[in-house]
């Protein structure tokens, strides 16, 4: 049984997406890290005695001390829940189940890295009229894994076609070449900003 989806985000895109958070969450690390040191004393004793705001900031904390102080906490509160929750989506569709496609017959064991297999099967599906880049992941149970395939597609492709086409080709050889009796495919289709 094969599931599809069309839409159009980039892999670049996510790609980039996750660099700048990780720049933005290195850049606060490192700003939250020099405010530590300098306070415990890590920079002398003088640097850390004096403020780390200017004057003008210190003072509109000073007056308005009874709403901003739980206001910075709601807000940083609100920020670490929002982080926590996009970096839960990130770490579980980042990490898939280890899936073991080794045989082991009377002539002895072969053993297929799930991580080749799926590199092999994108290698395939890339040469195909249309396609531009393709990320293959294998997930599931050994005797019944399943195939997720993100494919980026010109927008010229017809994607009834291409869809057809890898199910009766590209999967067809990646069940035979694994000797598997049946592979479920995950299909989503991505318009790529490429010719």
């Amino acid at each position: 049984m094969n599931r599809q989806a069309v839409t159009g985000t980039s892999t670049g895109a996510d790609r980039r997406n996750r660099a700048g958070l990780l720049l933005v969450g290195l850049l606060l690390l490192g700003v939250g890290a020099y405010g530590l040191a300098r306070g415990w004393g890590a920079f002398g004793d003088r640097a850390a005695a004096e403020p780390l705001l200017v004057d003008d900031w210190r003072r509109f904390v000073g007056r308005n001390r009874a709403w901003f102080w739980p206001a910075a906490a709601v807000a940083s509160l609100l920020a670490a829940l929002l982080g926590l929750r996009w970096l839960r989506a990130q770490l579980a569709a980042g990490t898939p189940r280890r899936v073991d496609l080794t045989h082991r017959g009377d002539g002895g064991t072969t053993v297929v890295r799930p991580a080749g297999a799926a590199r092999a099967l994108a290698d395939d599906i890339e040469t195909y009229r249309g396609v531009t880049e393709v990320s293959a992941r294998v997930t599931g149970e050994p005797e019944a894994p399943e195939i997720d395939l993100r494919v980026e597609v010109v927008d010229s492709c017809h994607i009834p076609s291409l869809r057809s086409r890898i199910e009766q080709e590209a999967l067809a050889r990646f069940q035979q070449a694994l000797e598997l009796e049946a592979v479920e495919s995950n299909l989503e289709f991505r318009l790529s900003a490429r010719r």
